[in-house]
């Protein structure tokens, strides 16, 4: 007869061997997240994969020494005192420029490292699924899908695609807004997709961190793990064709898109997407836009605005 201490003893060696794998996966993951986001020369990456990389000494992505945040900070605070506004009002984002290099990296979840800035305080998800303040967007976009659908088609031919190459593939882009800058070529092209765009309530068309572009990644493509430059927005995916092989994978959560249907994440998180079919295969097209994460107060987007107006 076996002794029941022997059943005790493999339930707990098979405990702690679980713990040990578990342990080490999540390891490695955030190491090969934090390898993936320095290039040969230990500078960030940026753009929707990290085989981008930012040639520009001006870019908005790569403002996030101190230095520069000490000098921003004083301009808020100069711009506030000369508009009669309540400097005490964006006590958060003042907390935000102070930071010092290497406190996003230590705030808040692992796979979470935004950037440029870090609003301490807001809410955190990967995943959006709740949220009562974006319903209405949410609703504007799924009912509108059909719409956005056919402008796409009508203009995926067309000029004006920026095109981002990734070590097994691509990924292209059609802005509406790109970077705050609303894009007029596009908007007259799309007028009905424009039109949708100015009812919603919480777009971020008035930052330097705000989007809004038909998003195309063809079959085959890896876009490699990146971080998001902030986690005062909230990226929203409306799926217009989504081929079987196609996810996106956010702080460790593969997800999929539905034709029709809204996806909404944390992009500040870690992500990656692949589109796994083969050359036969159409390429996955989403609708991106960025919202305003709803816990930024009227006055924090007059200051967030003023540091980082559109480009």
């Amino acid at each position: 007869m076996i002794d029941p201490s022997t059943y005790s003893i493999a339930y707990y060696f098979a405990t702690f061997v679980a713990i040990c794998i578990a342990t080490w996966w999540y390891c490695s993951n955030i190491q090969r997240h934090r390898t993936a986001m320095q290039n040969s020369s230990g500078e960030q990456a940026w753009g929707e994969g990290a085989y981008s990389k930012c040639t520009s000494p001006g870019c908005l992505r790569c403002r996030s020494n101190s230095k520069a945040r000490g000098l921003m900070l004083q301009k808020l605070v100069r711009h506030f005192h000369d508009n009669s506004l309540p400097i005490g009002a964006v006590q958060r984002v003042i907390k935000a420029l102070q930071q010092k290099n290497g406190d996003l990296e230590r705030e808040g979840h692992a796979m979470q490292q935004p950037t440029v800035l870090y609003l301490q305080d807001l809410d955190t998800k990967l995943v959006w699924t709740d949220s009562i303040m974006l319903e209405h967007d949410v609703k504007t976009l799924e009912k509108n899908a059909e719409i956005l659908q056919l402008e796409f088609s009508a203009i995926i031919r067309e000029n004006g695609w920026k095109i981002n190459n990734t070590p097994t593939g691509q990924w292209k882009a059609l802005y509406l807004i790109n970077q705050g800058v609303r894009v007029p070529e596009t908007c007259q092209k799309c007028p009905k997709t424009a039109k949708i765009l100015g009812r919603l309530k919480f777009l971020m068309n008035d930052s330097g961190f705000g989007n809004a572009c038909f998003s195309v990644v063809d079959p085959g493509t890896h876009i490699t793990g990146h971080y998001g430059p902030c986690n005062i927005r909230v990226r929203c995916h409306l799926g217009l064709q989504v081929p079987e092989e196609c996810s996106i994978t956010v702080g460790g959560r593969r997800l999929t898109w539905t034709e029709g249907r809204c996806l909404l994440f944390d992009d500040s998180f870690f992500h990656e997407v692949h589109h796994h079919g083969n050359q036969k295969d159409p390429p996955r097209v989403v609708f991106m836009v960025d919202f305003w994460h709803p816990q930024v107060t009227n006055l924090e987007r007059k200051a967030l605005n003023f540091l980082y107006p559109p480009q």
